[in-house]
């Protein structure tokens, strides 16, 4: 059979299945909506996210401001398209870096084992020994507040997770007659492992991947709350809350502090959702539920 039809039908396949689960479409469509209002902020509102107004602070909804103004008289909306933008940017790019650490990492202790395996694996177990929020805002207070150093620190502590997934399907796919066939016929451990091994355990990391990404925004969500993270005046959901932390502003100015929690918290629903649609859309078990 022709390799392109095989591949067209598993694409059609893995698309029906995951179209099956409503509330990962949903939420598969929610974060494409918060990605365009991101990336076309500048023509959705006119106002500088960075931009004090003192005669207009605080103030509430309005024609003008649709989410009302901060203590500094800056816009919430733009503020929050805005932030997105650098909230998103933390989250993808640290997943990005643990998941290029915990790829190679992994990969080279599941496929060739012995004392490399032994050494990686405690490397990640004293990562794993340490709470992963305190250490990551004890490093944080170390380098000062900075949205690359948040991404590298998150990026750098969350290796461990995707390196053991990795690591756990190398250790079962080496096994398998088509890597001790190529083996046998002379192929390079690095095209064995990149070429035979890895596209087949893939699909867990992806499903990994998408749930870090969640992760990650809540991590940088904590630590900009807590004054270590993305430094202002550039917005982010987490120093936006941040600003709101006062408790005449918590009970009395409500609009401060709800457009950054709710975008936090529809994101971080709407990944988790897309995260479960592609673990049931990479199990073909689901055709047979899908029948039933």
């Amino acid at each position: 059979m022709n390799r392109g039809v095989v591949l067209q039908s598993s694409s059609s396949q893995f698309w029906k299945r995951f179209c099956h689960n409503q509330l990962a479409v949903v939420g598969l469509v929610t974060i494409l909506i918060f990605m365009l209002l991101a990336i076309f902020a500048p023509l959705l509102t006119p106002y500088d996210p960075n931009r004090a107004n003192l005669r207009e602070r605080n103030q509430p909804p309005s024609k003008e401001h649709w989410f009302g103004t901060d203590d500094m008289g800056r816009d919430i909306l733009a503020r929050t398209l805005y932030g997105g933008r650098i909230s998103l940017s933390v989250g993808l790019v640290s997943v990005g870096i643990s998941l290029s650490l915990g790829l190679s990492l992994g990969s080279i202790a599941g496929y060739f084992g012995g004392i490399v395996d032994t050494l990686i694996m405690r490397v990640a177990d004293v990562f794993y020994s340490f709470p992963f929020l305190i250490l990551a805002i004890t490093i944080s207070a170390i380098f000062g507040p900075s949205i690359y150093n948040t991404m590298i620190i998150l990026g750098v502590l969350s290796w461990p997770g995707p390196a053991r997934l990795i690591r756990g399907e190398f250790l079962k796919l080496k096994e398998t007659d088509y890597v001790a066939a190529a083996t046998a016929l002379g192929a390079k451990p690095s095209r064995v492992m990149f070429r035979h091994i890895l596209p087949n355990g893939f699909s867990s990391l992806l499903v990994s991947a998408t749930l870090g990404v969640a992760s990650a925004i809540l991590s940088e969500a904590g630590l900009s709350f807590l004054g270590l993270g993305v430094p202002p005046p550039a917005p982010s959901w987490g120093n936006m809350l941040n600003r709101a932390r006062p408790l005449h502003i918590l009970a009395n100015m409500p609009w401060m502090w709800l457009a950054p929690g709710l975008a936090i918290f529809l994101i971080v629903l709407s990944i988790n959702f897309v995260g479960d649609g592609l673990r049931d859309a990479f199990d073909p078990r689901q055709d047979r539920c899908t029948l039933d």
